[in-house]
């Protein structure tokens, strides 16, 4: 995400800074270009890590401008946006009236002057989504060109100190103009081991002062003392600071003796980088970042996820018995979340050959007991995410066949049976406030929405490589513009079907009548038929399951509440869902503490089960009623 600074760079957006210091890295998601009277009256919106742009502060006298000001600058703060810029007709700080300069500095706003017109500013926005689009680019041929450094000199074992030396200085060259800085690789006991520019072997490193900023990081050698310098000729953004953060990795990897462990290590993680890329949508960087590791890995449309659940048992022992098992034939990450392995694999040899991804993993599974395996559908390269909630979602079959391994396609889906031209119109009309949001917002909002409504807040953040309060707080914003409380199940329920069927078939126009759209989708024929099917195992219980668990949707998955509603006794409720899950072959969030003891942010239990459960109900029972729109 681009900088205060990054923008300030750019020619086109005309910025200076008035007041900055430590907040001029301050990430900027989006751009809003506003009068001043137009932020009168609260309707100022949504601006966390917006930069807000205003253009007529100098029409009133100073009283007027801090009486307009001074409340959007509290505003401003509240919601920690990027910053404020006032249009001006030259860059300094006398252009701007002190009330606004001193209110800033004292309610922590970054100010900003642009001599861009307000009218501009409104036909410069979709620029920054260009930006933003250059900024992953480049952070992606940074990766790539760091990789392109590592193969051949780490995967030779005849190694020798001369070679050692070379890599590490091809390393410091890129990172210095990468970063645009001094790079320094020193060691107490053995002075500096690489330098760029070149000189710096022979001079000491520019001094740091004022107009430098320096960063230090310890390299991963173990036992080494050995440590990377960068003097900067202008603070380093998140981007920047990553590129540190890995080059440090790289170089320490050089300084080990056991560089082969090392290199699998490093490919490891960087193979997870391109797994969290696939998994927000970003597939083409995915390639991008992979192609220096293994070439025309995922040069393909499709693909397969299968998830390795190990339980309780060491990780790592599954780990390498999948790589020598792969071969490099498919992308194998370990989950940053849960005790699994994700493999990607892209579908470039026969799955039924006995050499093929598939069998290999059903035979490292099979020599591990307690190990188990679910597999998803073929899906779309950008679909990772998708295929990844699906594979998740078999691990519970998985674990009752002898084999221990499970496919999706074992089982339809309820994707697969809704009428696709009636759950166009009603998904496309339930989400309209979503879909009509500015490309970049969009994407970044449908694709945490569509996994947070299917695991832990804390968990999608890990899966993603973002805060667990950001995974929270545009989940809180998908629902407050669909203007639907998120606390209750049976509206996360319809919420996610709608995005998968966004995701799977894409969506139409706005719908004159939603409800009778969604009436005749979960009243179709092969729909119906798809629900008695669903159900036809809890009708056979003696114990009237489906009444179960019919109210227990209805009391928002309360087992409380649910006992109350039935006339029995918590315990029994629990019996019931326990009996229900292996019968429909769904996960179940049953438990004591359930849902009512989880915290605020962390309630939602994954759908998977439950989402699939509902709308077989509502299809072959009528009941519970779910929300149209």
């Amino acid at each position: 995400m681009p900088t205060l600074i990054n923008l300030c760079e750019e020619p086109d957006f005309c910025l200076r800074f008035v007041n900055g210091g430590p907040m001029a890295d301050r990430a900027v998601d989006s751009v809003r270009a506003l009068s001043l009277a137009a932020t009168a009256g609260g309707s100022l919106g949504d601006v966390r890590d917006a930069l807000v742009v205003i253009g007529d502060f100098w029409i009133s006298g100073r009283t007027s401008v801090h009486e307009g000001v001074e409340p959007l600058l509290r505003e401003l703060s509240r919601q920690r946006a990027a910053g404020l810029a006032v249009v001006v007709g030259q860059h300094g700080a006398q252009s701007v009236p002190v009330v606004i300069r001193s209110s800033a500095v004292r309610l922590g706003v970054p100010l900003l002057t642009t001599t861009k017109e307000l009218r501009d500013w409104h036909e410069l926005i979709p620029r920054l989504r260009e930006y933003r689009y250059r900024q992953a680019e480049w952070h992606a041929d940074q990766l790539t060109a760091l990789l392109n450094r590592l193969p051949d000199r780490l995967a030779d074992a005849n190694r020798d100190t001369d070679a050692d030396t070379e890599a590490m200085r091809r390393i410091a060259d890129w990172l210095a103009a990468a970063v645009d800085a001094d790079v320094v690789v020193s060691d107490p006991l053995r002075g500096v081991l690489a330098a760029a520019p070149d000189i710096l072997t022979r001079r000491p490193p520019r001094t740091a002062s004022a107009r430098t900023h320096t960063e230090s990081l310890p390299l991963s050698a173990a036992g080494s003392g050995a440590v990377l310098s960068v003097t900067a000729r202008r603070p380093l953004d998140d981007v920047r600071t990553e590129l540190l953060g890995h080059a440090a990795k790289a170089l320490g990897l050089i300084d080990r003796t056991r560089l082969r462990d090392q290199l699998a290590e490093t490919r490891r993680e960087v193979q997870l980088s391109v797994l969290q890329l696939l998994m927000v949508g970003e597939e083409v960087a995915a390639q991008r970042v992979l192609a220096g590791l293994a070439p025309g890995l995922l040069a393909t449309e499709s693909v397969r996820v299968h998830v390795i659940d190990c339980a309780r048992e060491d990780r790592e022992v599954a780990l390498r018995r999948a790589e020598d098992a792969l071969a490099g034939r498919a992308l194998l990450a370990r989950c940053p979340v849960f005790n699994h392995l994700i493999v990607v694999d892209p579908l470039q040899t026969d799955e039924d050959a006995p050499d093929g991804v598939r069998r290999a993993l059903e035979a490292v599974v099979a020599a591990l007991p307690g190990h188990c395996m679910g597999g998803s559908r073929v899906h779309a390269l950008s679909g990772v995410a998708d295929a990844y909630t699906q594979a998740a979602g078999t691990l519970l079959t998985a674990r009752r066949l002898p084999g221990r391994v499970a496919l999706a396609e074992q089982r339809p889906d309820l994707m697969d049976v809704l009428p696709p031209a009636a759950a166009r119109r009603w998904a496309g009309t339930l989400l309209r406030p979503v879909l009509t949001l500015p490309a970049g917002q969009r994407e970044q909002l449908v694709r945490t929405l569509e996994l947070g409504l299917e695991f832990p807040h804390t968990a999608v953040g890990r899966l993603l490589g973002i805060h667990r309060n950001t995974v929270t707080h545009r989940i809180s914003k998908g629902f407050g513009l669909l203007g639907l409380d998120r606390g209750q199940v049976l509206n996360r329920v319809v919420v996610s079907t709608a995005l998968q069927v966004v995701v799977k078939y894409g969506h139409d126009a706005h719908s004159a009548d939603p409800g009778v759209d969604f009436s005749a989708m979960v009243s179709a024929p092969e729909v119906r038929a798809w629900a008695d099917s669903f159900l036809e195992p809890l009708r056979a219980d003696r114990r009237d399951l489906l009444r179960t668990l019919r109210v227990w949707l209805e009391n928002d998955t309360h087992t409380a509440r649910t006992a109350a509603a039935l006339d029995l006794a918590p315990v029994t409720v629990r019996s019931h869902l326990r009996a229900a899950a292996p019968l429909i072959q769904r996960d179940l969030p049953v438990g004591p503490d359930e849902t009512e003891a989880l915290d605020g942010n962390e309630h939602e239990q994954a759908l998977s089960g439950v989402r699939p459960l509902a709308f077989a109900l509502h299809a072959g029972t009528g009941r519970p009623f779910l929300p149209p729109a």
